[in-house]
């Protein structure tokens, strides 16, 4: 009996592992795009406070938080850590 649910839960494992892999990929790619954009963000609001445009300067440092690796690249990080868990709960089984 415990062959056949290893039998059923083998694709599931196998489509876990791939994506896992995949969305790595992908999230190395997207963090070094998104780190050049945050670099941008972070010119543009110094830029911005030395024409004494103080709120578009803290708009910019939000926005270049939000791009560096602290922000949207840390979600990635935690959906593909979920996933991961899903898969070893799977591969346990």
């Amino acid at each position: 009996m415990r062959w056949i649910i290893k039998i059923i839960l083998f694709p599931i494992s196998l489509v876990l592992s791939i994506l896992t892999a995949f969305l790595t990929f992908l999230l190395g790619i997207g963090t070094a795009i998104l780190y050049l954009l945050m670099m941008f963000c972070i010119f543009g609001a110094i830029a911005s406070f030395l024409q004494k445009e103080v709120t578009i300067g803290i708009e910019a440092l939000i926005l270049g938080f939000l791009l560096s690796p602290y922000g949207i690249p840390m979600v990635g990080a935690a959906v593909i850590v979920f996933l991961q868990g899903i898969n070893e709960a799977i591969k346990s089984i």
